[in-house]
């Protein structure tokens, strides 16, 4: 096909979008506002994983050693930990270091502790684990307690469990939901796309008549329902990060005056609306187009 050809294609797109301005709008208006709800969604579903990615990053072990471990046994088995599956860093915490970290917690009291230093130091040198994810945690923990130089092995497996059961939820919902949402736009999409076609059927039918082929009908129909969709989902991604930049800024005035939201820390307005643009712009593009070809397939059998 030629350079010229497409050219008239896309004129004629443009063209046919300003000659039916009315049902242009509708079409704008409907993609706009399924694609304004799947937004919205897909900013709380982005956030609530980034939420859950970084739960599930503070999960950690404390391996408490047994005295009298030598330097070089102690760095033996800091190297060995770190190659365990699952861990991603490993920190020695030493005996003083422990007792000057409880002296810390206790404000005030921590005087309370003073004469605990040196041999009097009842704590125990310790390896604080990073664990990547809660599914590791229980063979990380199996093999700590196997390891002749470490004494006990302190780990919330309740807290893992749960970690691990929301992450997953969470995650099951946000797809599903998004999946949902998706097809309710898609469909709506559509609809409004063929109520366009449908209303200049009497035109299709009198190019039809004077020996117009299939496709010459057929792409300009397809560039207009592919620039209506991306309209509509540029629209409705403007509309979500107006509102997703209102509720940061809100955010953060509470967190500065209150300090209320701290643990529900929202990401970056341009890290999220990419997201949000990109399956928006395609959802919009690809069912604009799709719904285009098959409106308008009916119209053409005459």
């Amino acid at each position: 096909m030629s350079l010229r050809s497409w050219r008239f294609f896309i004129r004629n797109g443009f063209q046919n979008i300003l000659r039916n301005r009315v049902m242009s709008l509708a079409s704008v208006t409907a993609i706009m506002v399924a694609l304004i709800v799947l937004g919205i969604i897909l900013v709380m579903v982005v956030n609530l994983d980034v939420m859950m990615k970084e739960m599930e990053s503070k999960m950690e072990i404390t391996m408490f050693l047994k005295d009298g471990v030598a330097d070089g046994e102690r760095y033996d088995l800091e190297k060995e930990i770190n190659s365990w599956e699952g861990v991603y860093d490993v920190e020695f915490v030493s005996k003083h270091q422990a007792l000057e970290e409880w002296k810390r917690q206790l404000g005030d009291k921590g005087s309370l502790l003073e004469g605990y230093t040196g041999e009097n130091n009842p704590l125990p040198d310790s390896f604080l684990v990073k664990i990547e994810k809660p599914e590791y945690v229980n063979a990380v923990v199996e093999k700590a307690k196997a390891i002749p130089a470490v004494e006990e092995v302190n780990y919330s497996s309740k807290v893992a469990e749960f970690i691990e059961w929301l992450a997953r939820a969470i995650r099951l919902v946000g797809m599903s939901l998004v999946a949902v949402l998706a097809s309710v736009a898609a469909i709506i999409i559509s609809n409004t796309v063929r109520l366009t076609v449908y209303s200049r059927r009497r035109e299709i039918g009198i190019m039809k008549y004077i020996g117009a082929t299939d496709w010459f009908i057929r792409w300009p129909f397809i560039i207009e329902g592919f620039i209506l969709g991306v309209m509509g989902s540029i629209v409705s991604t403007g509309l979500v990060a107006l509102g997703y930049k209102f509720l940061l800024d809100r955010s953060s005035y509470i967190n500065m005056r209150w300090g209320y939201l701290v643990i529900f820390k929202l990401l970056p307005l341009n890290e999220v609306m990419l997201y949000v643009f990109q399956f928006s712009l395609l959802l919009g593009a690809c069912v604009g187009v799709l719904a285009s070809c098959l409106s308008i397939r009916k119209h053409l059998r005459v």
